[in-house]
């Protein structure tokens, strides 16, 4: 069964990389969220190693998990994964369409700061805790699609627009955001 969770993202080019730079890390390893789905509210953590022998080819970056419209990047050519201990991080190069623009300047003004992702655990691959309400994700089998999203549900991931522009990073981590968005978070859990 196809899942989503969410992440955050930043436009930054590396050095030596001209255009619509993405970066970000969809996947958190060791952090707990609560996520709302059809059968209710639960807490869920991704271990650490969860994404080790996933495929992660032929994954696609999208605006919101809109499966209608051209993708925004696509591994492995224009877009690129890297496993670390604390997760997954991502590179994605968008195109010089009216599409990748306005995402790309969303999320260097930070309009947008969140990232989704939809995957796929194998059979065994979970575990959930009656007692404590906690899904265990012990191996994803795929990652299917990467999202750009306004509102993340892992509040600690992140996606960023590469600039030349010093205090952007500050900004960017600044604790009050984290606070924000935490809060924005649990006011569209209840509405939900």
């Amino acid at each position: 069964m196809k899942e989503l969770r969410i992440a955050e993202i930043r436009a930054e080019a590396p050095a030596g990389v001209e255009g619509l730079v993405l970066t970000g890390r969809p996947v958190i390893y060791d952090q707990p969220t609560v996520i709302k789905d059809k059968f209710g509210e639960y807490t869920e953590v991704i271990r650490r190693g969860a994404l080790e022998g996933a495929d992660l080819s032929d994954t696609r970056l999208l605006y919101n998990h809109d499966l209608s419209k051209i993708p925004l990047a696509r591994s492995p050519k224009t877009m690129r994964f890297k496993l670390d201990p604390a997760g997954l991080t991502m590179t994605a190069e968008l195109p010089e369409t009216e599409e990748g623009k306005s995402v790309y300047t969303a999320v260097k003004r930070g309009d947008l700061s969140g990232m989704s992702f939809a995957f796929k655990v194998p059979k065994g691959g979970s575990h959930f805790d009656a007692k404590a309400n906690t899904r265990t994700i012990t191996k994803i089998e795929k990652i299917y699609e990467c999202s750009i999203v306004p509102f993340p549900a892992y509040p600690q991931t992140s996606v960023e627009a590469r600039a030349a522009i010093e205090g952007a990073w500050a900004r960017l981590k600044d604790p009050r955001r984290d606070e924000l968005r935490i809060k924005v978070n649990q006011l569209l859990r209840r509405t939900l």
